[in-house]
C-alpha cells in the first residue's frame, strides 16, 4: 500500500487494519503469559518492585509513547502533502527530538533516589528498586524511538512489518528476561529485557524505513526543521501527551475511590475489567487508521475522502462491539469464572459479571471517542484533545469524589458509560464544525 490519500478501496484498508487488529490482539492476549512467566522466575519481592514502580512506567508512557504518537500525526499529514521537504522536515525534527528524549532518559537515570521518593515506593523497596528505576528511566527515549519509527512505518501504508515485529517483541523480551535471570540479575533484568526490546525493534524498523524509495529520499538527507515544523511537531507532541496526562489522572483518582469498596467487590471487579480491557484495545486498529487516512487526505487537501473512511470505520467498529456483547452478555459468569481459577464468593461472581455486561455494552462509545480523537488530532484541531482528556477526568473525579461515597457499586458500573460516550459525543460535535468549515473552504 503506497499511500492512504486519495481513493481507496476495501480489500486496501483491510489489508493494512487486520495486522494492526491481529497484533494487537496477540501483544494483549499474550500479557497473561509474560505475567505467569514473571511470577514463575522472579521473586515475589521483585514483583511487588514492578507493581510499585507502574505508575512511573505510566508516566514514562504519557511523556515518550504519547508524545511522538503524536509527532506521527504531523508526519503523517506531510507525507499525504507530497512535499519532499515538508517531509523530511517532519521526519528529521522527531528524530531530533527523539535524540533528546533519549538524553534525558539518560539524565533521568542518575536521578532515580528522586524519582522513587516522589513515586512514594517504601523505603524497604528502594535498594532492589533502584537498579530496575535506573534502566526504566534510561530506556525511555528508546521507547519513544520505537514508537516514532512505528507512526513513520504505518505512515508509508505498512503495518504487517511493525505488527509482526510487535508480536516478535513480546515472546523475545520474556525469553531475554529469562536468560538474564539465569545470569544472576534480579527485578532489573525485567527492565533489561524491555530496554533490548526496544532497541532492536527500532533498529529493524530504521533499517526498513531507509529501505524503502521514499525513506532512503528522506534519511540521506539530515536536515534542521525551520520554525513552523517545530511548533506543529511540538504542538501535535504535546496536545496527546497532556490528553493522556489527564485522563491517567482521572484514572488514578477514581480507581483511589474504588479501593474503598469492599473486599469480595474488588475481587469481581478486578475480573471483570480484564476481558473489557482486552477487547477494548482491539478497537485501537480502528483509530490508528482513521488518523492516517484522516491525516494524508487532510495534508492533500480530500477531507471528503477522509470522511467517508472514518464513517466506514465506526460502522465496521460498531459490528465488531455488537459480536463481543452478544457474546459476553451470554457467557459472562463463565468468563469471570474461567479467569478466576477457584472458587469465587458469590458476591464476587455478581460484582464481576454485572461490572462486565454493563462496560461492555458501552464500547460503541469508546469506538466512536477514539476515532474521533485521532481524526481531530490529524485534522489539526489540537485543543480538542486535552479538552476531550480533561473532560474525561472530570467525569472521573465527579464519580469518585460525589457520587461513589453515595450510590457505592453501581455507580462503578455505569461510569464507563458516562466517561467515554459524553467525549465521544462532544468529539462528534466538534469534528462536524471542523468538518464543514474544512469543506467550505
Amino acid at each position: 500500500m503506497k499511500g492512504f490519500a486519495g481513493k481507496l478501496s476495501n480489500r486496501e484498508v483491510g489489508r493494512f487494519l487486520l495486522p494492526l487488529f491481529v497484533s494487537t490482539v496477540f501483544r494483549n492476549g499474550y500479557t497473561m503469559v509474560n505475567a505467569a512467566v514473571s511470577g514463575r522466575f522472579l521473586t515475589p519481592g521483585a514483583l511487588a518492585v514492578i507493581v510499585a514502580c507502574g505508575s512511573c512506567l505510566s508516566m514514562e508512557s504519557y511523556l515518550y509513547v504519547s508524545m511522538t504518537t503524536g509527532f506521527g500525526f504531523f508526519i503523517n499529514r506531510c507525507i499525504g502533502s507530497g512535499d519532499i521537504r515538508r517531509q523530511r522536515e517532519s521526519l528529521w525534527g522527531s528524530l531530533w527530538l527523539c535524540l533528546c528524549m533519549i538524553i534525558l532518559g539518560m539524565f533521568l537515570s542518575r536521578l532515580a533516589d528522586m524519582v522513587m521518593t516522589l513515586a512514594n515506593i517504601p523505603d524497604y523497596m528502594c535498594e532492589e528498586a533502584r537498579p530496575y528505576m535506573r534502566v526504566i528511566l534510561f530506556g525511555g527515549g528508546f521507547w519513544a524511538l520505537e514508537n516514532l519509527l512505528v507512526q513513520v512505518a504505518e505512515a508509508l501504508g505498512e503495518s504487517r512489518i511493525p505488527a509482526v515485529l510487535s508480536m516478535m517483541s513480546v515472546v523475545v523480551q520474556t525469553c531475554v528476561m529469562v536468560l538474564i535471570i539465569h545470569g544472576g540479575l534480579g527485578v532489573e533484568a525485567s527492565a533489561l529485557a524491555v530496554l533490548i526490546n526496544h532497541i532492536w525493534v527500532a533498529a529493524l524498523l530504521f533499517f526498513w524505513v531507509f529501505r524503502q524509495p521514499v525513506g532512503k529520499k528522506l534519511l540521506t538527507s539530515p536536515c534542521l526543521p525551520k520554525g513552523p515544523v517545530w511548533s506543529e511537531l511540538l504542538k501535535n507532541g504535546c496536545s496527546k501527551s497532556f490528553m493522556m496526562i489527564m485522563i491517567g489522572l482521572g484514572a488514578f483518582l477514581f480507581h483511589r475511590g474504588i479501593n474503598t469498596l469492599p473486599e469480595e467487590i474488588l475481587i469481581g471487579y478486578s475480573y471483570g475489567q480484564v476481558p473489557v480491557d482486552f477487547l477494548m484495545s482491539s478497537l485501537g486498529a480502528f483509530a490508528v487508521t482513521a488518523g492516517l487516512i484522516t491525516g494524508q487526505n487532510r495534508g492533500s487537501d480530500r477531507i471528503g475522502e477522509a470522511d467517508r473512511w472514518n464513517q466506514k470505520l465506526l460502522i465496521v467498529s460498531t459490528v465488531l462491539c455488537a459480536v463481543y456483547i452478544v457474546g459476553v452478555l451470554a457467557f459472562a459468569p463463565a468468563m469471570i469464572r474461567f479467569l478466576s481459577g477457584t472458587e469465587l464468593s458469590g458476591m464476587s461472581l455478581v460484582a464481576g459479571s454485572r461490572i462486565l455486561r454493563i462496560q461492555i455494552c458501552a464500547l460503541p462509545l469508546v469506538s466512536c471517542y477514539i476515532i474521533m480523537r485521532n481524526s481531530l488530532q490529524s485534522m489539526g484541531v489540537y485543543r480538542a484533545l486535552p479538552l476531550l482528556g480533561g473532560l474525561e477526568a472530570a467525569i472521573c473525579l465527579i464519580f469518585a469524589w460525589v457520587l461513589m461515597p453515595r450510590y457505592g457499586y453501581t455507580v462503578v458500573c455505569w461510569s464507563a458509560a458516562v466517561k467515554w460516550g459524553i467525549p465521544a459525543v462532544i468529539g462528534v460535535l466538534i469534528y462536524r464544525k471542523c468538518l464543514k468549515n474544512e469543506m467550505a473552504e
